[in-house]
């Protein structure tokens, strides 16, 4: 039965085209050949378990066959454009150059004729199936041309890039891969499905890893004297060997994975957020993918084990709910350190810090030779720093899940991931449901996809990363233009303290304007900071607009800016509302 259902669950798997591959996240040597069962167990089993394994042979290709043809197809629509793209490069008015067209598609021919020929040997052997049939020499002629998925996946990124470039600078070619027909398998109710050029461009190496998956299930049921064993075990091992060198060479933080429907899912931000949960402060690691939020929490592993995620919760774009403050719901009641708390912890990390530097400089900056005890004491009060400071309340709302709420320490930070949500859902986005499996890969990707990797009060700076600065900074706010209609308008100065942003300053409100002239002068204290933000804010006087936390008036952002690098004076502007020109 159990054998059955694993069976059952591989095909679903298959026929769905289910793409999951993660660089990096499989267990390739869980991929080897399986441990021999226990002489008492063989004993057991008997021939009728042969037997079923033999069976279990013929579903676990007849599986792989049906997605080998979806595979093909895919091949076939990539190449399908080439040809009349290669007619106009030598026109008046090409689409794309020769070498354009060389990027983009490389290889793709080579590939599609090896599985094309792969292919048309092994369906008649299925077909006409008998637990005599041999199909491991198949099998390890397909392992012996990975030479080609080599150079495929090399040319890759930058078959990638140049795609994503010539898109953007031709409308045509965008069109083209944006919407590239696919042909359905023979038995299929559906001719033709859509398909980004983009999404098929990752299907080889995707299809590499599959092979590989199946290749394990067939030896996991190939008896040892039967003659395709040695010649799949062959295949195995050229294929993990491929399989853990191209994990070297594509980038682990790659920032997109493949979902079940064959498109990209990006990682447009992620970010630690204290979430209140059960009544106090939860320290998360929230993961904004191009269809879903996805919350998660680092899982603790023993010594020498990769870290993983543990999600505790994920929400379908499309079923999130952003309202403003005035229209939430109260946030759970979480207890408040209070200041002259918070005030004692910085000083500790400060200290903490400044060992930390001593002890680099007596050892030449190794790193290796700093006190572990220090770093862990420093860590500890950066997490309960980060946990304890965030007051302003950002709720989530999905129908039916709960609501949820997070603490943010700035009114930048929800801003940025408002504005990043609702940029998502301009697109057309259906609801969903992930699957166990797609859920499961989906939260262990997250750790080699992340951006922030540590709570910033313990981010390891770089020898010659510009360090924090201290003391005060004179900040002259002037004046801001080319609002399009009068608004009353003030400013806040925020600085970085400690791993989060704290508001140090505020100009008057300039009334009834489009062009304020605020002029203001500002002393601002340092403690370590790096960067520097300024927030414009339409002052709201309605106050049917109450916050139901704190029954204060909620005001708009028109506008934010920051420098990054205080000590180099970089400034960088981020992106502003429409409703106005400058800040």
């Amino acid at each position: 039965m159990e054998e059955e259902e694993e069976v059952i669950g591989f095909l679903d798997k298959v026929l769905e085209d289910e793409d999951v591959f993660l660089s990096g996240e499989f267990d390739f040597e869980s991929l080897l050949s399986p441990s021999p069962a226990s002489p008492d167990l063989e004993s057991l089993k008997g021939d009728v378990d042969i037997e079923k394994g033999l069976e279990m042979r013929k579903l676990v290709l007849s599986g792989f066959l049906a997605s080998e043809e979806i595979y093909i197809n895919q091949l076939e629509a990539l190449l399908l454009p080439m040809k009349p793209l290669k007619a106009t490069a030598t026109t008046s008015q090409p689409v794309l150059t020769i070498q354009q067209i060389e990027t983009i598609f490389y290889k793709i021919q080579d590939i599609f004729e090896i599985h094309k020929e792969f292919y048309d040997n092994l369906c008649p052997k299925v077909q006409n199936w008998d637990n005599k049939m041999t199909v491991g020499h198949l099998f390890q002629k397909l392992a012996s041309q990975l030479g080609v998925y080599k150079a495929f996946v090399d040319n890759y990124k930058v078959a990638k890039e140049t795609a994503e470039k010539c898109s953007q600078a031709n409308h045509q070619f965008q069109q083209i891969s944006e919407n590239v027909k696919v042909k359905g398998p023979k038995d299929s109710k559906d001719c033709t499905s859509s398909v980004t050029m983009e999404a098929l461009l990752y299907k080889p190496i995707d299809r590499v890893t599959r092979s590989t998956l199946v290749l394990h299930d067939l030896l996991k049921h190939t008896p040892t004297d039967h003659p395709d064993y040695p010649l799949l075990q062959d295949a195995l091992r050229i294929s993990q060997n491929f399989l853990s060198s191209i994990n070297e060479d594509i980038d682990p933080r790659r920032s997109a994975v493949t979902t079940p429907k064959g498109e990209s899912r990006q990682l447009i931000k992620d970010g630690f957020i204290v979430e209140v949960s059960e009544g106090s402060r939860k320290l998360r690691h929230v993961f904004l993918f191009t269809d879903l939020l996805l919350c998660a929490k680092l899982k603790k592993t023993s010594v020498g084990k990769m870290q993983q995620y543990d999600c505790k919760w994920y929400i379908p774009l499309a079923d999130l709910v952003l309202l403003a403050p005035e229209e939430s719901d109260p946030a759970p009641q979480v207890h408040m350190v209070p200041d002259h708390e918070i005030e004692d912890m910085k000083l500790k990390i400060s200290l903490i810090k400044n060992e930390i530097q001593k002890e680099k400089r007596i050892t030449s900056q190794d790193t290796d030779s700093v006190s572990e005890s220090a770093v862990k004491k420093m860590g500890g009060g950066g997490w309960i720093l980060n946990i304890t400071f965030p007051v302003q309340t950002y709720s989530l709302h999905s129908s039916p899940s709960p609501s949820y709420f997070f603490l943010l320490s700035s009114d930048y930070e929800r801003s940025e991931w408002r504005e990043a949500i609702q940029k998502l859902q301009k697109k057309d986005l259906q609801t969903f449901q992930l699957s166990s499996l797609e859920l499961q890969v989906l939260t262990g990707s997250c750790y080699k996809l992340r951006t922030v990797h540590n709570i910033p009060v313990t981010s390891n700076k770089d020898d010659d990363e510009a360090p924090g600065l201290y003391g005060f900074l004179h900040v002259i706010v002037r004046s801001a233009k080319g609002f399009q209609q009068s608004a009353n308008l003030y400013c806040t100065l925020e600085v970085d303290s400690f791993g989060y942003f704290v508001s140090k300053a505020k100009t008057r409100v300039f009334r009834d304007t489009t062009e304020p002239q605020w002029n203001e002068e500002f002393e601002i204290e340092l403690e370590g900071s790096q960067s520097l933000r300024i927030l414009c804010y339409e002052k709201c006087y309605d106050k049917t607009k109450l916050n139901k936390d704190d029954n204060e008036i909620v005001d708009v952002i028109m506008g934010k800016g920051q420098v990054q690098d205080l000590v180099r004076g970089c400034w960088q502007p981020t992106e502003r509302k429409k409703k106005t020109k400058t800040v």
